[in-house]
């Protein structure tokens, strides 16, 4: 091991711009953010090889004065903060006074800017963080940064970028982002050959959202929108008849900045639990605004993430805010509205976040904490139809009901329907309540690799209703099952339970693999596809559907029911319309 010894002020310069400058698409990020803090109207963003040969960002903001231009190049030279107190209450996008030095560190920079109150600019050229030429420059009103062989010095960072179109795709993608939080400036990204991105200011987020992502994506998005200033919720959610095969259109923007947090996704997960088939993903653009004080953005050199003051807070709202967005598509649930509670309330003293108050509320000032707040419910819009009042016309091979509803015909999935009954029903009242002890317990023989694990995890198949007791070996006595159950499945469903249970790791994650149970519990026990239903029983289980919090989707995320309206009946048939 050797001395210790001062490392050398241009290394450590290199280090330091590794932690915020990672790939082209860093550059731009920071460069824009700095263009959007100046209150730029337009930002145009020009790459070359991805951003490896040549950035270019153009804004028509406040840009710097001749004396403040130099300093900008200083590492911690900042107009954001001024005491540490400002560290509390960061209303801007970039605020470490890292990002020009950073960049200049490991590229070639050149800097032309201009403010209003002066009548020419000034120009500054900069090498490996070393200024080269400063002087007066001719230049509109604003700031341009040039930064060219961005990496020259550093050729083990250069070393693994991507692909020019990888590099370029990280680009447009943290471009959308900023672009997402401010609809109304004018973006364009654009190399030698062609433009990648053209959104003109915005009145609305859905026109942002169809600049940046396409029409057909910003068609499928319903509008989510609760609370008020300074703590409110708003953004666009897919309808659950719309997923993606990855999580990369959830965007999350708290305060107008791109984060990645684990609680915002969590969120998203809940919310369409049981509406998405597995392995699909819903699209979402939220936009959390909340005062300044009560979110920590200084945890990450590249300001990606968060810390909320009060996350448990935070969840309950969003949870709320998102949900309350599915409800006009997937029911008519308690519509609720956020109050920021006034600071000289008791509660305001401890820090408290703000509180949602159902509208019907007998007083305003009467607050209800986000997590006494019930589910809200997603059952069939009483606007539509009931499903009990519904004209049964009989079964397409045994396997859809078709109904004749005020709005059209209805298929229902007989047995989507029936495993959304069960599931809620077990899910409600608890498996154990509908355990029946067996007269004649079985022994079922698992998977010798998965004996241990059962074994371990007994308590989760107990709680779907399966009571097992070891029995030597990989053997397993079964002694009580769920009463939805049919006799003849169950060692089938023992062996299934299983082997779809043993990957979640139940015992550090007991409620995904709880849920697990009850969505395979709800499948077995379900009518299946191809058994024929008398009247009664079709009769029935448009009832039950009626007294569902959920019935639209199956357990699984597939639709139980949909509606081929009058008007696209008589259109297929070139009718005229009623």
């Amino acid at each position: 091991m050797g001395r210790i010894l001062i490392l050398d002020p241009q290394v450590a310069a290199q280090i330091a711009a590794g932690e915020v400058i990672s790939r082209p698409a860093a550059v731009v990020k920071e460069l824009v953010e700095n263009a959007l803090d100046a209150g730029a109207q337009t930002i145009t963003v020009e790459t070359e090889e991805g951003g490896r040969r040549r950035i270019r960002v153009v804004d028509d903001g406040c840009g710097m004065t001749p004396e403040e231009a130099p300093l900008s190049l200083e590492r911690h030279a900042t107009s954001k903060l001024k005491a540490e107190s400002d560290l509390l209450n960061i209303t801007t996008l970039g605020f470490r006074g890292e990002a020009l030095p950073s960049i200049a560190a490991v590229s070639r920079l050149e800097l032309i800017t201009r403010s209003p109150e002066a009548k020419v600019g000034y120009r500054l050229v900069a090498q490996a963080g070393e200024l080269q030429e400063a002087g007066p420059w001719a230049a509109p009103i604003g700031t341009q940064v040039a930064v060219e062989d961005l990496f020259f010095n550093t050729p083990a960072r250069r070393k693994f970028l991507k692909s020019r179109e990888t590099e370029s795709a990280y680009i447009l993608e943290s471009l959308r982002h900023l672009a997402l939080g401010y609809p109304q400036v004018h973006f364009l990204l654009k190399n030698p050959v062609k433009t990648l991105l053209a959104a003109p200011s915005h009145s609305s987020l859905r026109e942002r959202v169809a600049a940046l992502f396409g029409p057909d994506l910003a068609a499928r998005l319903l509008p989510v929108a609760l609370g008020q200033d300074p703590f409110k919720v708003a953004g666009l959610l897919s309808d659950p008849d719309f997923s993606l095969a990855s999580t990369r259109f959830q965007v999350f923007l708290v305060n107008r900045r791109a984060v990645q947090d684990r609680l915002l996704g969590a969120v998203l997960k809940e919310v369409y639990q049981g509406l998405l088939p597995k392995g699909r993903h819903g699209a979402a653009v939220v936009l959390l605004t909340l005062p300044a004080d009560r979110v920590d953005v200084n945890v990450h050199p590249a300001k990606a993430e968060v810390r909320f003051q009060d996350p448990g807070r935070v969840y309950a709202l969003l949870l709320a805010a998102l949900r309350q967005g599915l409800g006009p598509l997937q029911g008519a649930g308690p519509r609720y509205t956020v109050t920021w509670q006034p600071e000289s309330s008791p509660r305001a003293a401890e820090g408290a976040l703000p509180l949602m108050v159902p509208p019907a509320s007998p007083s305003p000032s009467a607050f209800i904490a986000p997590e006494a707040i019930p589910a809200l419910t997603f059952a069939a819009p009483p606007s539509l139809f009931r499903f009990q009042d519904l004209a049964v016309i009989g079964q397409l091979k045994n396997t859809y009901i078709l109904a004749q509803g005020p709005h059209g015909l209805i298929l229902i999935d007989q047995h989507a329907a029936h495993e959304r009954i069960l599931y809620e029903a077990l899910k409600s009242k608890g498996p154990e309540a509908a355990r029946q002890p067996l007269l004649f317990p079985r022994v079922i023989e698992v998977p010798p690799a998965q004996a241990d694990w059962l074994k371990e995890h007994l308590s989760v198949l107990s709680q779907a209703g399966l009571e097992l007791e070891p029995f030597g070996g990989a053997a397993f006595l079964l002694t009580a099952a769920p009463a939805v159950l049919p006799v003849a499945d169950l060692e089938a469903v023992v062996l299934a339970f299983v082997e779809a249970l043993a990957p979640l790791k139940s015992a550090a994650q007991p409620q995904p693999a709880l849920e697990q149970a009850l969505t395979l519990l709800a499948c077995h026990g379900a009518i299946k596809a191809g058994q024929h239903l008398t009247r009664e029983e079709i009769q029935a289980l448009l009832t039950q559907l009626d007294g569902l919090e959920v019935s639209s989707h199956c357990p699984h995320g597939r639709p139980v029911w949909r509606l081929i309206s009058y008007g696209e009946i008589h259109r297929s048939f070139r009718r005229p319309q009623d």
